[in-house]
């Protein structure tokens, strides 16, 4: 039976916030490869709250909260609680971070979440063997960060040594240590490899002898020395086989056990490869000698190879020294003579004799510079001195270099023989590239600020789990209705209004996300001057990262879009009654006999009615608009159709055109059209409305009694031309006539009577037609 089963569930939050023993839920934070690197905080008991002065949901990591907590032991005993499922009890004396307690801890993994109980001796009496062991304590703790310096400075120095040095800890070999010659060899970077089982992270790498070396030294405790051994690693996108003279070194806990094995290796692939291509170059002629010097090369190869491994190791720290970036001399004597340079320092100091001489003779200015003093201080006390971004300016010997101040981190510590200080060794490194950087990043953070209080739209940022601002340009204060005094007060301090318009809750998604967040017309309402004044914006929340991408702030950028919002909403509005319009203008189209339609314009069809669309036999007006009209309109008269239309668009004057269309069965037939311009409220042109009418009966009817008169005409004419002639003829005739008769006959009998009086003049008269 399980507890959870009889025990209720409250009592569990009882029990934690009664108990004197404080407790942590953590959760795991992992790198890119895969490799735990921080635990989130994410609950205190009060307990445990009293005893870190955090609240119950302090948020943050453990690293950024506690940043000794790498050096006291703690992140890699909370990171093998969870890796390796074990529960030990781990004890440490915590002087750091605000903290001075004796704490005794135990940690133990539950499904993706780390539980910690711990204790404290802050509310117990301290006895005078606890004073002591404080004491103590306090003196081991000057001799660790002694220790831990020199470490430090040879973990730098490992780091640029261009040996391939590397450790790997516990049975599974996990890589816990790899210089840049390591992990260029390897091909990997250091986040795919730490915290990984170097098997793991290349598996090509795991023959049965490389595997079976790695075992014997971890599992004897015996050093191994290799001698191009032969390894097959995948890089450059193929796998290549590489050869290393290498030593494995393993690693011992305090109680005599194996938890690791160091490694110090060069790769010699490029020679091996030399050496074989000479070897097969050379192969038939070896062939033919070997049997006779066999004997005698495998004496020489052994003491050769024992010859080159000596000097070997003496060159491999020569090598070290001479090709590291960094500038090392070694000084002897209180006099503090130079015996060793290295190159670096020989061009930092280019025209400079150094060795042989004393500081004091080879740089004189050192003394005005305070690093004389400093020498006989290391050399007297045997104190390592170390300097930070030391501005110093040698005067050049060289006009290739000219004088200019350069900033250096270095090192002054004491060696020994013999128990006694003889000399100064130093170390400096050229960190002028970073220092001016930085300088220019600070000139570049004032000139961005300056930028950010001249542009005209809002900007601020807020930074921090309280979002408590820390810039905030002119719009911006403007906006809020706000003066300078809000920086460094809380978001929701300063407009506690926006609070339940959910404003802070986007600010604690993007702070949690670490994605921007883009919003567009959004209404606030903000209190202006103590009155309510609502407003529009679009505007955008993006993260604010440090340098180890962790989100710390929020940038808002804003546009004000009031009138543009409430323009849109009046805009919305005229659509409504334009749609409405629309549908009843449609209504009554559809009901009409005669051909309706509408364009926008630039012509483009809105709307054709139904005895439109059975005019051309199409179903919708889809169709129509997919072909246009122009597929309906004669070729030849579609030009001029088309230009009577845009001409009275443009000018947004009635028209009326008479035009042939195609009907449905193929027919052209003639239309009527008259169109006339539609008008929004204010004024601006909607478009074109117009109907059409069938006038073909009326166009055939006209043409009919147009060629009627015509053949009328023609009748007339002719019959006028063929009368001519015979009356001309019968005038001569009576015409001679009167002259032979009498006069006295003529006048009692006239020759013509009136009716052929009154045909002559109107053939005299008579042609043809001008219709």
């Amino acid at each position: 039976m399980s507890l959870s089963s009889f025990l209720p569930a409250s009592l569990f939050y009882d029990l934690l916030a009664t108990s004197l023993t404080g407790v942590n839920a953590m959760q795991p934070v992992y790198s890119p490869a895969g490799a735990i690197v921080d635990f989130t905080i994410e609950y205190l008991n009060p307990a445990g709250q009293r005893m870190l002065g955090l609240p119950e949901r302090p948020g943050g990591t453990l690293l950024t909260r506690f940043t000794h907590a790498v050096t006291a032991g703690i992140f890699n005993y909370y990171r093998r609680v969870y890796t390796e499922g074990i529960s030990e009890v781990y004890e440490v004396n915590y002087q750091a971070d605000g903290l001075d307690n004796y704490f005794q801890l135990s940690a133990r993994r539950s499904g993706n979440w780390l539980v910690v109980s711990f204790t404290d001796t802050a509310n117990q009496n301290r006895s005078a063997v606890e004073e002591a062991l404080r004491a103590s304590q306090a003196r081991e703790k000057a001799f660790r960060t002694e220790a831990e310096h020199q470490r430090n400075a040879l973990r730098d120095f490992v780091e640029q040594a261009p040996v391939a040095v590397a450790v790997y800890r516990g049975p599974r070999y996990r890589v816990e240590l790899a210089n840049a010659t390591t992990l260029a060899i390897w091909g990997r970077t250091l986040p795919d490899v730490l915290g990984r089982p170097v098997f793991e992270v290349m598996p090509e790498a795991a023959t049965p002898e490389v595997v079976a070396i790695f075992d014997q030294v971890y599992s004897t405790g015996n050093p191994h020395t290799a001698h191009e051994q032969l390894t097959l690693i995948d890089r450059h996108g193929r796998p290549e086989p590489v050869y290393w003279n290498f030593v494995f070194q393993p690693e011992f806990d305090p109680d005599g056990s194996v938890s690791g094995i160091r490694s110090i290796g060069t790769e010699v692939t490029e020679q091996v490869l030399s050496r074989q291509q000479v070897q097969e170059f050379n192969q038939e002629l070896e062939a033919r000698v070997a049997e006779r010097t066999r004997q005698l090369a495998e004496t020489q190869t052994e003491a050769l190879a024992t010859a080159e491994r000596r000097v070997q190791d003496r060159e491999e720290l020569y090598q070290v020294l001479e090709q590291t970036p960094a500038a090392i001399a070694i000084t002897r004597g209180p006099d503090h003579r130079y015996i060793y340079i290295n190159p670096t320092s020989e061009v930092l100091f280019a025209g400079r004799q150094l060795l042989g001489h004393t500081v004091a003779e080879a740089l004189p200015e050192a003394s005005e510079l305070g690093l004389l003093a400093l020498l006989d201080q290391v050399y007297e006390t045997g104190e390592t001195f170390f300097g930070t971004e030391q501005p110093l300016n040698f005067t050049s010997h060289t006009a290739a270099a000219p004088d200019q101040v350069r900033y250096f981190n270095f090192t002054y510590q004491a060696y020994r023989e013999n128990g006694a200080v003889v000399g100064v060794s130093t170390f400096a490194y050229d960190v002028t590239e970073q220092v001016v950087a930085r300088q220019r990043e600070r000139e570049s953070e004032l000139q961005i600020r300056a930028l950010v209080e001249g542009v005209p739209f809002p900007i601020s940022v807020c930074v921090g789990p309280e979002f408590r601002i820390q810039l905030a340009n002119e719009a911006m204060l403007t906006a809020w209705g706000k003066g300078p005094q809000v920086f460094g007060q809380r978001f929701a301090d300063v407009l506690p209004e926006l609070v339940p318009q959910g404003v802070t809750a986007q600010f604690q998604q993007v702070l949690t996300s670490g994605v921007p967040l883009h919003l567009r017309n959004q209404r606030l309402e903000v209190l202006i001057h103590g009155q309510p004044q609502t407003y529009y914006y679009n505007y955008s929340l993006g993260p604010l990262r440090d340098s180890r991408g962790q989100v710390y702030g929020i940038l808002n950028t804003a546009a004000d879009v009031t009138d543009l919002a409430l323009a849109q909403q009046r805009l919305e509005g005229l659509t409504g009654e334009l749609q409405e319009s629309e549908a009843r203008f449609r209504t009554m189209a559809d009901a009409a006999p005669n051909m309706v339609w509408a364009v926008y314009p630039d012509s483009s069809i809105r709307y054709i009615n139904r005895a439109f669309l059975d005019f051309v036999g199409l179903e919708n007006e889809q169709q129509y608009i997919a072909t246009g009209w122009k597929s309906y309109i004669p070729e030849d008269e579609f030009e001029h159709t088309q230009a009577t239309l845009t001409q009275a668009i443009a000018q947004g004057k009635p028209y009326t055109l008479e035009h042939r269309m195609r009907r449905h069965d193929g027919e052209y037939r003639w239309l009527l059209a008259q169109g006339a311009p539609s008008y929004l409220q204010g004024g601006e042109l909607y478009g074109y409305v117009g109907s059409a009418i069938d006038i073909t009966e009326l166009k055939q009817t006209n043409e009919q009694l147009r060629r009627t008169n015509a053949d009328l005409d023609n009748f007339i004419y002719t019959a006028s031309h063929d009368l001519k002639a015979p009356i001309a003829n019968i005038e001569g005739l009576l015409s001679l006539l009167s002259e032979e008769l009498p006069p006295p006959w003529l006048q009692t009998r006239p020759l013509l009577p009136p009716s052929c009086l009154c045909l002559s003049r109107w053939s005299a008269s008579s042609g043809p037609s001008a219709t």
